[in-house]
């Protein structure tokens, strides 16, 4: 039954690949003591596939192309919000992750050194032991560049083996961080307070009684007031309401409408005078809303304030829905395609605002391939750039470091002409999804007969090696920050799960904190995590030649 099952695998590869896609998807959706392993289980999907015989092997073309698809995708969605990793708070955050990853590249080499292992099972382990994708790719791509000399077979074994060490470290690499928190907590009796998810965006009336911000035009009082958080909509003066515009002059006794969360209305509050009685965006018979999706290719990577929507179409954006937060948007916001926003205008001006922005929701799904493409080419391109080290040695950002860094900077500069770059969010999440199953079912497969012959002899010492470095570098990581440098612990659990890259341990540390703090420090070191472990993956490799 096995012979046959493995011919009929190594002669359909295709079969093999969506096989083992949907077979991992079902194996990751099993829950063991509230822990899976999502879609990693298509990687150990491949790992038993490619266990089966040692010709089952999708073409390595499917590992690469799905490894690019992933990391570009990833540097796309960061790139809008990375402006420079290194400045205030993300100067400090992000020198202490990337002290954190040198340890942890610290201790995999003293457990390697006790055990005798190779760099590539050194460089495998780590990669695991951290969950990252991207480093072990690293690594394969500079076994392959120091080893082209060997023959086909003994290559394909030499670069099997971080994969290999890779796949019997990742389990408790994801399950590590997450028992890290629990026992931390429990030693410290540390009980994270409980906050309110984020605060609803609503509207409130206020009278003008400070004579400060009469006589001057709206933006004049505004530019006055940084980071305000609150668009004002209508202004009622007498018994007329009108939209809100840059030129808008206050007096004593008009009604402001202001859009925000409550301490945007605090802010409100003290510029403006006294909460007002009479509620004007009620009165829909003059301004009224409509929410419309952002799809037009015009306006898509566009600051608001450079659509002069006051004077093409007498109309204020209030709020603007990404994903699944609600923002106040002001005049630098850039649009991406798939925002769904809130715009206050004349009810005759509805069919125009909805052409003008598009409005359409197949538009937001779609994407511009040829804006991908090209994004693709210049990260493959940039990947194979050699850096030279001291030494001699070179290096290179390869195919995960070079996409990554071509995705984050096109990502920020959203629009070049007529080229958009930004990827819709579904797209992207589409994306990025199939990238990464592709990689897991490449790699797996060609490492599984490996695997099963590693876990046969010493299976059981990898897996103590692949765990010392997880609860080493995260326990040190929660101590160091949340206990030496005073952090609050619900950003130290942010840190540490962007140190590991792990979702998984995220979701988590969101779910026992009740809060956002986790996601915004992750979000904030995330890149250049990424970037660092791509970096010590590769030299790690070469430890031992």
């Amino acid at each position: 039954m096995r012979e046959s099952l493995s011919a009929f695998l190594t002669q359909f590869p295709v079969v093999t690949l969506f096989g083992v896609i949907g077979i991992g998807y079902l194996l990751g959706q099993i829950r063991l003591f509230g822990f899976r392993l999502g879609v990693a289980g298509v990687l150990f999907a491949g790992l038993a596939a490619g266990a089966l015989g040692p010709d089952i092997a999708l073409p390595s073309i499917v590992a690469t192309v799905g490894l690019i698809l992933f990391i570009y995708s990833i540097g796309i969605q960061f790139g809008p919000n990375f402006v420079n990793p290194f400045r205030r708070e993300g100067y400090g955050d992000n020198l202490f992750c990337i002290g954190m990853l040198v340890l942890g590249a610290a201790l995999a080499i003293g457990v390697a050194t006790w055990r005798s292992l190779s760099g590539a099972t050194l460089a495998g382990l780590f990669s695991g032991a951290l969950t990252n994708a991207p480093a072990l790719a690293a690594a394969q791509e500079v076994l392959r560049d120091n080893h082209r000399s060997l023959g086909a077979i003994a290559l394909q074994q030499l670069v099997d083996g971080p994969v290999i060490a890779f796949g019997i470290a990742y389990p408790f690499g994801v399950l590590g961080v997450m028992l890290s928190f629990q026992i931390y907590r429990t030693v410290f009796g540390i009980k994270p307070a409980r906050v309110e998810a984020g605060e609803p965006i609503e509207v409130r009336d206020f009278v003008v009684q400070n004579p400060g911000v009469t006589d001057q035009d709206l933006a004049g009082v505004l530019r006055i007031h940084k980071d305000l958080g609150f668009v004002i909509s209508r202004i009622r003066k007498g018994n007329v309401t009108q939209l809100a515009t840059a030129e808008s002059r206050l007096a004593l006794g008009d009604i402001v409408a202001v859009v925000g969360n409550r301490d945007a209305f605090e802010r409100a509050l003290h510029i403006f005078g006294e909460p007002s009685e009479i509620h004007i965006e009620r009165d829909r018979s003059v301004l009224d809303y409509r929410r419309v999706f952002v799809s037009s290719a015009a306006v898509v990577g566009r600051r608001i304030g450079d659509l002069n929507l006051q004077t093409q179409l007498s109309a204020t954006i209030t709020r603007l829905r990404r994903g699944d937060v609600d923002i106040v948007p002001d005049s630098d916001t850039r649009l991406e395609s798939g925002d769904r926003v809130r715009v206050l205008t004349a009810p005759a001006n509805f069919d125009a605002v909805s052409e003008f922005f598009g409005d359409s929701i197949r538009g937001t799904a779609e994407t511009d391939f040829a804006s991908v493409g090209l994004g693709m080419a210049m990260g493959v391109i940039l990947g194979l750039i050699p850096l030279p080290l001291p030494g001699g040695a070179m290096l290179r950002l390869g195919l995960a470091g070079g996409p990554l860094i071509a995705g984050l900077v096109l990502g920020r500069m959203q629009r070049t002409g007529p080229i958009t770059w930004i990827i819709p969010m579904s797209a992207n999440l589409t994306l990025r999804q199939i990238g990464l199953v592709l990689f897991q079912a490449g790699v797996g497969t060609r490492a599984g007969y490996g695997f099963l012959e590693t876990v046969r002899g010493s299976g059981f010492q990898m897996i103590a090696s692949g765990a010392i470095i997880t609860a080493g570098v995260a326990m040190a990581s929660l101590f160091i920050g949340h206990r030496l440098l005073h952090q609050p612990f619900e950003k130290a659990m942010g840190l540490t799960c962007a140190i590991h890259t792990e979702p998984a341990s995220l979701a988590f540390a969101s779910l026992i904190s009740n809060s956002d703090a986790p996601h915004a420090a992750y979000a904030r070191v995330f890149p250049v995590c990424t970037v660092a472990k791509i970096v010590l993956a590769q030299l790690l490799v070469t430890w031992r030649g």
